[in-house]
């Protein structure tokens, strides 16, 4: 994947109702910010409460959303005064969040920015409420994602090769799912739409039956490998794997024949530090794990399983890739090092967001025109220095330019983040990061 975040094209349009952008402030400040924390039934009992310093209330917490969202916005400290971020920055274009997944999230896929416009205006001009369980496209914007795992995470993405598959389901020994996945043999690059529909369209009953077949069988072989010792196979480890993700996701979601549709894609575990991008088109699911998690605004998704939302299969269809493909798994780009510690990020090919990592060691850091701050760990105090300047990520030279030197300006403001806190910038600027800490960085990818 190319090391340029900056792509052709127009900006993100303004999702309808945003807050235009504020006459940009002389001397940019960085203010504490405050986020909502999002309750939904697959979160966390205890990850966000532990990075936030809360005591678990019993209720999961499932993200922690950082960002002028209009469906939870944040809000910043002025002054000793709370005010919305959106009347100090305007609209973000992305959103920053803490995800903690403890069950399975839906399958689904995004559209890319032409047809969520199409998307969006045909619903418009047929009065679908925007509200509607049904509404498929609630703006005019795409919705590509990427989340950076704190933890080991389990997630996925894109269709597996064929063959792999079919030697999982032939496994299984379930007669009506072999049926269902004969497509790939006879139609390997595009057959994965064929078995969705086959799957999603089954009725009621039916599926639940299947889902239950499947559920059986995967414990047989998941009893089998446990009693088994010594090496196993690459075809053997990815059946103990499919066994395992069915029982997961049958447990979260009984009776879904979303566990069967599952079996399409990859199934990766990121390590701590590594990402997945998700651009549109791409069937997905998050599993289990921590990330931090940022994606364009918009609330564009087409489900597919695995949720008792709605699920529109014609247009899941209509958008989705069913070419097999790998996961779109990144590992970090270092932009700078020495020291007093590092920064690193991860490249996307869109134009919404950067997302970047500040590793302090007990010295200095630089970060350019961050808008969103959240430290994951340690102590660091945050100095705004000199306005402009190149923004950070390689839309240039990542070598040319970025080293600013600490306390070249005077004039901003300072701040000290501890774990689980946040903070955001009224403007572009330099800042300097000092003391023992990770620092997540986020900014538009679009240079201002």
């Amino acid at each position: 994947m190319s090391a340029d975040t900056q792509i052709a094209g127009a900006p993100m349009p303004r999702p309808a109702g945003a807050v235009p952008p504020p006459a940009e402030a002389a001397s940019p400040r960085v203010l504490p910010l405050y986020g909502q924390v999002q309750h939904y039934a697959w979160g966390s009992p205890d990850a966000i409460y532990d990075l936030l310093g809360e005591a678990p209330s019993g209720e999961p917490a499932a993200e922690l959303w950082l960002g002028t969202h209009p469906v939870a916005p944040s809000d910043c400290d002025d002054a000793g005064r709370r005010r919305p971020a959106a009347e100090l920055v305007g609209q973000l274009p992305f959103l920053l969040k803490v995800l903690a997944a403890e069950k399975a999230l839906s399958l689904q896929v995004h559209p890319d920015r032409a047809q969520a416009r199409a998307g969006f205006d045909s619903e418009e001009r047929a009065g679908v409420p925007r509200n509607a369980p049904e509404r498929r496209y609630r703006d005019p914007n795409h919705k590509p994602e990427l989340i950076v795992a704190l933890t080991p995470f389990r997630a996925l993405a894109g269709v597996r090769a064929p063959a792999r598959t079919l030697a999982i389901i032939e496994a299984f020994g379930v007669a009506d799912l072999s049926a269902a996945f004969r497509p790939l043999v006879t139609d390997p690059n595009g057959g994965a739409a064929t078995v969705l529909r086959t799957l999603l369209t089954l009725p009621r009953e039916r599926g639940r039956a299947l889902a239950g077949e499947l559920t059986r069988a995967a414990a047989t072989v998941s009893q089998r490998a446990e009693a088994s010792s010594g090496a196993t196979s690459a075809g053997a480890a990815d059946l103990a794997r499919a066994a395992d993700l069915v029982g997961r996701l049958a447990a979260a979601h009984p009776g879904d024949v979303g566990i069967a549709a599952a079996l399409l894609l990859n199934d990766v575990t990121l390590s701590p530090g590594e990402a997945l991008f998700q651009p549109a088109r791409l069937l997905h699911a998050y599993v289990h794990g921590v990330g931090i998690e940022i994606m364009a605004t918009s609330d564009n998704v087409l489900r597919g399983g695995l949720t008792p939302k709605h699920i529109d299969v014609d247009e899941l269809l209509r958008l989705v890739d069913p070419a097999p493909s790998d996961a779109p798994v990144l590992r970090a780009s270092t932009l700078r090092a020495g020291t007093g510690g590092l920064v690193r990020y991860w490249p996307v090919p869109v134009d919404d967001f950067v997302l970047a990592e500040a590793i302090c060691a007990g010295g200095e850091v630089t970060l350019n025109r961050p808008a969103v701050l959240l430290a994951v760990d340690g102590t660091v105090d945050v100095e705004v220095g000199a306005t402009g300047g190149p923004a950070d990520a390689p839309e240039g030279d990542p070598g040319k330019g970025e080293d600013v030197a600490a306390g070249a300006a005077t004039g901003g403001s300072s701040l000290r983040l501890t774990r689980g806190q946040s903070a955001m910038l009224t403007g572009p600027a330099t800042v300097t990061l000092r003391g023992a800490g990770r620092v997540f960085a986020a900014r538009p990818g679009v240079r201002a």
